[in-house]
């Protein structure tokens, strides 16, 4: 497609430091679909993208990557929650660059920090710096801090925003929306409807991005485990138009994008819920594929909420977008963050 040709020109024209393992495997679960009453359902493996235990956020960092290579940046600051899947990546893109990398972690820390991603992050030879519970603003504040010391001491830090949720970081969704289009041609098959987990909101507005400027109306439908409804249909509306500015391209949406779910975010970002809990032992035990409790489970949750009231017919396809995040099955438990699903 013209379309699609002059979207891969915009992208190859952006610098990128290859990490992930792409393209990711797209896999048919037959047997979810069955014990769900018969709708066609599809992954996208981007839990197998590999790099630092793979997720969304590797397609993400491999733009940010070679923007602070060529900046020559001698170290990369960063933050996020406890457990954050960001900071995990992040902290493996410092490694891999061989420059250090500094997290600003917000929450209460379990009295065990050797659990799910604070363990990989410390493995991973980051700073942690941890900050008490509060408005997630004092996470970017604090990482702007930390830049500030690093550029008083004579440091070049390049920082990344929670997330990575800029135009540079979505455009690694928008190269990943052409890999599924791709793959859904070979494979025959054209889905009503795309679901994903919706946090900082770069890996949603890229595939709008990706998809809308390809001319797919597909709706993608993003399942919010932090923020409000409202509030992640304007980040994102924002995020899709600056990416498709950075890339010159052009991405009109309609009036229902994007398609925003908050039903599913319990007692907030990273408390588990029955529904997600339920979702990942379904998951597990039909197609041996792990989900997790602060992502993807929710999401999950929402989707199989969809196909048993009728949103999504037994006719339809669906294609489901696993952006990772399994070490918080082992993250220590309490009432208020990541835990093992009981």
């Amino acid at each position: 497609m013209k379309a699609t040709a002059a979207i891969a020109s915009a992208l190859e024209s952006l610098q990128r430091i290859v990490l992930g393992e792409l393209p990711t495997p797209m896999r048919r679960a037959e047997a979810l679909g069955k014990a769900l009453g018969g709708a066609t359902i599809w992954f996208k493996q981007d839990d197998l993208t590999g790099f630092g235990l793979g997720g969304n956020k590797v397609r993400s960092l491999e733009y940010l990557a070679a923007a602070a290579a060529g900046q020559r940046a001698d170290c990369l600051v960063t933050g996020g929650r406890m457990h954050s899947n960001h900071v995990r990546i992040t902290l493996a893109t410092a490694a891999a660059l061989g420059i250090p990398g500094t997290a600003v972690l917000m929450g209460e820390p379990s009295s065990d920090r050797s659990t799910g991603n604070v363990l990989l992050d410390e493995i991973l030879g980051g700073r942690l710096v941890s900050i008490p519970p509060g408005p997630t603003t004092a996470i970017d504040e604090r990482i702007e801090d930390e830049a500030n010391k690093l550029r008083a001491a004579g440091h070049n830090p390049y920082v990344i925003g929670r997330g990575g949720a800029s135009a540079l970081g979505s455009a690694g969704y928008v190269r990943a929306a052409l890999e599924i289009l791709e793959q859904c041609s070979k494979l025959g098959i054209g889905p009503s409807a795309l679901y994903c987990a919706t946090g900082s909101c770069a890996t949603q507005a890229g595939l709008l991005a990706g998809f809308r400027a390809a001319g797919i109306r597909w709706p993608v439908r993003g399942i919010t485990v932090s923020r409000p409804r409202d509030e992640c249909i304007a980040r994102q509306r924002k995020l899709v138009r600056e990416t498709a500015d950075l890339l010159g391209i052009l991405a009109p949406l309609s009036e229902e994008d994007p398609e925003i779910y908050d039903e599913h975010i319990g007692g907030g970002y990273g408390i588990p819920t029955q529904e997600a809990q339920d979702a990942i032992r379904l998951v597990a035990q039909t197609e041996g594929i792990l989900l997790d409790p602060v992502y993807t489970g929710k999401a999950m949750a929402a989707m199989i909420e969809h196909i048993r009231d009728g949103k999504i017919r037994a006719s339809e396809t669906v294609l489901f977008l696993h952006t990772g995040g399994w070490p918080n099955l082992f993250a220590a438990h309490d009432d208020r963050g990541p835990g093992r699903c009981s």
